[in-house]
């Protein structure tokens, strides 16, 4: 279901290359009823738990990924998408590498996870301008009340089963709209694939394998880990991690450059202490008996 909102309601800066969000309906139900019960019966633990939960598709049984595959593959996603291009230049790249299941409970608790809800883009690499990274949101099981808001698309979506959504992975500004219903039973959880393909017409297969591997070493090799890492924050480590998430998403949300800088000062400060403490222990440990060791070894 499509609502139209406020163009004015956009705080962003839509971008000349955006890819507008678009919405459709996967018509083979019959995969997506079996890759449903399949999760029902092996995630049992993961649809009863508060947080979110991310799983790489490529690390499930082959037949699980075959299942995902014939989706990712359907005429219904790949035409959509190569509807805002050329047709002679629509070569999608599949970034199989990146694909994810996820299990959506709506959570704002300043953990790692509270950025899949707030307005933010997925990924970091709005700056690039030649190359279009599409995410497909394909909705296994949705029985709530969420609504995405694509900012820059202009368009709010209620995605039901069978649904699938297409963004612009970096260019995108969106968030998700609900709430956590404590109730809700197993058959009820909202459920979705995460799947990514990559356009970029006129571009050389040297240039395409290096932004797909910059897109997966910051958006997922870093960023997905430290949020995973984060999420339902219990110790204090844990929970300064999922401010630096939380923090480097508000940054990014504004500038990618100011995130990137954030990102060195707190690299190279994380640096800097590693290499005190290490200089630290090796003088403990290799220096005569000092006051300070005679104290701490008490000899």
């Amino acid at each position: 279901m499509l609502i139209n909102i406020d163009p004015m309601s956009s705080l962003s800066s839509v971008d000349d290359n955006l890819f507008i969000a678009q919405q459709g309906t996967i018509r083979d139900s019959a995969t997506i009823d079996r890759i449903r019960a399949y999760i029902f019966k092996n995630f049992k633990t993961q649809l009863k738990n508060r947080e979110t939960f991310h799983k790489y598709i490529k690390t499930m049984p082959s037949d699980f990924q075959n299942m995902i595959n014939k989706v990712k593959h359907s005429d219904e996603i790949t035409s959509r998408i190569c509807q805002q291009f050329e047709s002679s230049k629509c070569d999608i790249k599949f970034l199989d590498d990146i694909d994810e299941l996820y299990i959506s409970h709506y959570n704002i608790d300043n953990g790692g996870d509270q950025g899949l809800f707030d307005k933010h883009y997925d990924g970091v690499l709005k700056f690039v301008k030649n190359g279009t990274i599409i995410r497909a949101l394909v909705y296994i099981n949705s029985e709530d009340n969420f609504v995405v808001h694509f900012i820059d698309s202009k368009k709010d979506v209620h995605f039901k089963t069978n649904d699938f959504g297409l963004l612009d992975f970096n260019r995108e500004y969106h968030y998700v709209d609900g709430e956590y219903d404590d109730n809700m039973k197993t058959e009820d959880n909202r459920i979705m694939l995460k799947l990514h393909y990559l356009v970029c017409p006129d571009c050389s297969e040297t240039y395409i394998k290096t932004l797909a591997f910059f897109n997966k070493l910051f958006s997922f090799d870093i960023t997905r880990t430290a949020m995973d890492y984060s999420k339902n924050p219990q110790t204090p480590f844990q929970v300064f991690v999922g401010f630096l998430c939380n923090l480097f998403r508000r940054l990014n949300n504004i500038s990618v450059y100011l995130a990137l800088i954030a990102g060195i000062i707190v690299f190279v400060i994380g640096i800097a202490i590693i290499y005190l403490l290490v200089q630290f222990v090796y003088k403990f440990t290799k220096a005569p008996l000092t006051k300070l060791r005679r104290k701490y070894l008490k000899v």
